[in-house]
């Protein structure tokens, strides 16, 4: 057994152990945004990418959530028989999600595809917590959780599909850390930047976040401008050339 894993899980279900990460800076230029998921997924219409899952289906646990950061993977998968047949033979749990929060880097965001196993619970409130301390700065699950309320007292955001008291153990089985997965129809490798807000979740592909911040950045621009305008009682002949001139300018991209 290799030195980072927990002993839960074969260690050839680790697809990477060291995922490519997009440079710091990067990451910060994202946090600065302001509507950060909303405005990054509209910078990716411009580039021709689907990659956002609105919080109508993917809600923050708690309000004000707020994540930037590169995405290690888990994909979760049911077992074939029902749980009490592994209560009783004694079978250890093969819910192997903690795995890879021993291969998180500070500032890393766990996303687990658990779609397959609904409404079984992906991880619990002491998941949450050994996540946080390991250095992950939020968890996506594209499935359900369990231990809301102890969850919303750990200090990192959590998005999901919303609470269950259905347990894991022995209903789901980790297939697989840090390969491609899809978390409500959206495709996420490992080192893509993970945004995720009270608006949704949106994922920028790792090679891509260069470009799409600086778009980004850009729109914010111009829609910093009408924002003082419209604060500051701005001429309504003016507004209307301005905005007009904005929004030809944002379909122009």
């Amino acid at each position: 057994m290799t030195q980072e894993m927990v002993g839960i899980l074969d260690p050839e279900k680790i697809t990477l152990r060291e995922i490519q990460r997009v440079d710091p800076e990067i990451i910060r230029g994202f946090e600065e945004l302001k509507d950060l998921a909303g405005i990054v997924a509209r910078a990716l219409d411009n580039f021709g990418i689907c990659g956002t899952v609105p919080a109508t289906s993917l809600p923050p646990l708690a309000p004000g959530s707020r994540v930037v950061g590169s995405a290690i993977t888990v994909r979760s998968i049911p077992e074939r028989e029902i749980p009490y047949r592994y209560w009783e033979r004694g079978d250890p749990t093969l819910l192997g999600e903690r795995e890879a929060f021993f291969l998180a880097k500070e500032g890393d965001v766990i996303v687990i595809d658990g779609s397959s196993v609904y409404p079984a619970s992906n991880l619990g409130s002491m998941s949450v917590a050994l996540a946080a301390r390991l250095g992950a700065v939020g968890i996506i699950v594209d499935g359900t959780v369990t231990g809301v309320e102890l969850i919303r007292t750990v200090p990192i955001p959590v998005w999901s599909k919303g609470g269950t008291t259905v347990t894991g153990h022995h209903r789901l089985e980790t297939a697989e850390i840090n390969g491609p997965i899809g978390i409500c129809g959206v495709r996420v490798e490992p080192g893509d930047v993970m945004i995720g807000d009270e608006s949704g979740v949106t994922v920028v592909p790792r090679e891509a976040a260069p470009d799409v911040l600086a778009l980004c950045q850009e729109m914010r621009g111009a829609f910093t401008k009408v924002r003082d305008m419209v604060a500051e009682g701005g001429d309504r002949d003016e507004l209307r050339r301005v905005l007009g001139d904005q929004m030809k300018a944002y379909t122009e991209k």
